[in-house]
């Protein structure tokens, strides 16, 4: 199982240190996800704009594409607690 904070997610570009674990990389994104999206304090604004957008604006699944890649990274490189 791994862990990660909603600040990693978000690759400390706001967030807070709310932690989300488990085994799938993908459950644990959409959790934060839905995290994310249901704030609406400052510090998740960027991320939650961006994810706003980006659901939004069909043209934006490269965007999206490229974050899946960047968070496969850290998730890879990220220790089973």
């Amino acid at each position: 199982m791994k862990k990660f904070t909603c600040k990693e997610i978000m690759n400390n570009e706001g967030g807070c240190d709310m932690e989300f674990s488990g085994d799938d990389m993908m459950k644990v994104a959409g959790a934060c996800g839905q995290h994310v999206m249901t704030t609406t304090d400052p510090e998740h604004k960027p991320m939650r704009d961006k994810m706003a957008t980006t659901m939004a604006d069909p043209n934006a699944k490269e965007e999206q594409t490229k974050w899946f890649a960047w968070f496969k990274g850290e998730w890879d490189k990220k220790k089973d607690e």
